[in-house]
């Protein structure tokens, strides 16, 4: 009996690591509509106070920036396709390798804190908008991302003009750390996810700390008075549907742009791509 129960034990552990890792993995999975563009797209580093940021660069140098955000874990290839859109080339496009993933570098321990992140990134986002036509900078940012992006806001005011958020938290009720990320936080998962060679133990430390940072603005979303559209799906099983809820109320001074997608999930961001294009094109617009 006892070594029956060791080995049930042992396979309990081995389905919930695998889980993890699926769940995770799930963050980086790039969806197919049927369209593939060839990207040319210059690595760019920029050396900032506390990082290193590694930037993948398309489109015209003198167009608005649009800055690409990924997800947790990730990279600044998740938005490949959006790079190589024909029809985005007038534009000036960065995607980045947020700071601590990718080919960026902090300088120190990684910490995987909204704030932290806001700082870093803050610094080089006022760079380029100050460079800018008309110091104009607008944000497409999905899931991780688009968490972070309102922090970007209220920390950088002057520096962001309008922003696209995609399957992003906002609210800190929805946003506690679940099971998967509980477990991975301890042995013997997070042995598996810190070997795992993409970041899983890097990207659960970030959302293990979600819910916190959240909470540190839960009374500043006063603040952000620029053009936000906000696109949910209704079947994302990894970001809650109702925090597009928290959104509409929490920006109705705006009022910010909330659009639930009935039938799409966590990766709206590669499912319909030209109808992301086409709500960036209308924030543009409004510029």
């Amino acid at each position: 009996m006892g070594t029956l129960t060791n080995r049930t034990m042992r396979n309990i552990w081995f389905g919930l690591g695998a889980a993890t890792l699926l769940l995770f993995s799930g963050c980086l999975m790039m969806g197919d509509d049927g369209e593939t563009f060839s990207t040319t797209a210059a690595i760019r580093q920029f050396a900032l106070s506390s990082a290193s940021l590694n930037v993948l660069e398309s489109g015209n140098a003198q167009g608005i920036p649009v800055v690409l955000i990924h997800g947790t874990p990730g990279s600044a290839g998740f938005f490949s396709s959006y790079l190589g859109d024909p029809t985005l080339q007038d534009l000036r496009l960065l995607s980045i390798d947020r700071p601590g993933w990718g080919q960026s570098e902090v300088i120190g321990e990684f910490d995987g804190r909204l704030a932290s992140q806001s700082s870093m990134l803050g610094e080089w986002l006022c760079q380029v908008a100050n460079q800018a036509p008309n110091n104009k900078l607008v944000i497409v940012a999905h899931s991780y991302g688009a968490t972070l992006t309102p922090r970007l806001i209220m920390d950088n005011p002057d520096c962001i003009s309008a922003a696209l958020l995609l399957a992003g938290a906002a609210d800190p009720a929805l946003a506690a750390p679940r099971w998967y990320n509980r477990i991975t936080a301890v042995p013997p998962v997070s042995w598996l996810a810190a070997i795992s060679g993409i970041g899983l133990k890097q990207s659960n430390d970030e959302m293990m700390l979600v819910q916190s940072g959240l909470e540190e603005v839960r009374n500043r979303w006063s603040d952000i008075n620029l053009p936000i559209t906000v696109i949910q799906g209704e079947e994302d099983i990894l970001v809650h549907p109702d925090h597009a809820d928290f959104l509409e109320t929490n920006l109705s001074h705006i009022p910010a742009t909330v659009i639930r997608r009935v039938d799409d999930g966590h990766m709206v961001v590669h499912s319909d791509r030209q109808f992301v294009i086409a709500e960036l094109r209308k924030l543009l617009a409004a510029l």
